[in-house]
């Protein structure tokens, strides 16, 4: 059975290879490198931050080509106040216990494409997709009942993007895109006791948008 650790040191490995990949694209100036920041609305886990880089070769003035690393971050805590103090100058003081907390990481890493189209104005359309493998981290601690666990889930995933450009100079854009992200991460994969196949699995698909700026390219 493949193990967590297994899984990580693919996620090394890919992340290696997003900064190594593209590294000749730099003799003529065709690496591009885009830094985006977003909101990311998955169905089986509350909305939150997404934030991430592409690192990509321009074949032309038209198609980009590379990998792309995101993270989504979700963070919760249960608390609750118990009581109130005032000191002899007039400070309240709050007293405040935490009964639950989690975290939630997902960790999308694809294969990326994406296909301009040409354009005369400071406006540049594009659309794209990306296909890859998703991790999934999540971790409890329930103060109240003392119990703590955490659930690691993987799966492939798929993407699909479409947006505009603004130039900002020759070679920098500041772009604006929206999103449809498709992964069902799975765990615990094994068999009932008929022998059908059965398992855990949490649905991260959903809508979302980014921000960022594109840098190089053509």
């Amino acid at each position: 059975m493949l193990t967590k650790s297994f899984f990580l040191s693919i996620l090394a490995g890919l992340v290696m290879a997003l900064f190594t990949i593209p590294a000749v694209a730099w003799v003529d100036g065709s690496r591009v490198t885009t830094i985006r920041l977003g909101y990311y609305n998955p169905k089986d886990t509350k909305s939150g931050l997404l934030i991430g880089v592409n690192l990509s070769t321009a074949v032309d003035e038209n198609v980009d080509f590379g990998l792309s690393v995101d993270f989504f971050h979700r963070s919760y805590k249960q608390e609750r106040e118990v009581a109130d103090t005032v000191s002899a100058g007039g400070v309240i003081e709050h007293t405040i216990v935490r009964e639950l907390e989690f975290t939630t990481t997902a960790v999308p890493i694809m294969a990326s494409l994406t296909l301009k189209l040409n354009s005369q104005l400071p406006f540049t359309y594009f659309f794209g997709g990306g296909l890859g493998y998703e991790l999934l981290f999540n971790k409890e601690n329930n103060y109240e009942t003392q119990i703590s666990d955490t659930r690691f889930y993987h799966g492939f995933c798929w993407e699909l993007q479409g947006g505009v450009m603004y130039r900002l100079g020759r070679r920098s854009w500041l772009i604006a895109e929206v999103l449809y992200h498709d992964a069902h991460v799975k765990r615990n994969r094994k068999k009932t006791e008929a022998g059908l196949p059965i398992w855990d699995e949490v649905n991260l698909s959903g809508l979302g948008f980014r921000f960022g700026v594109r840098m190089g390219g053509y």
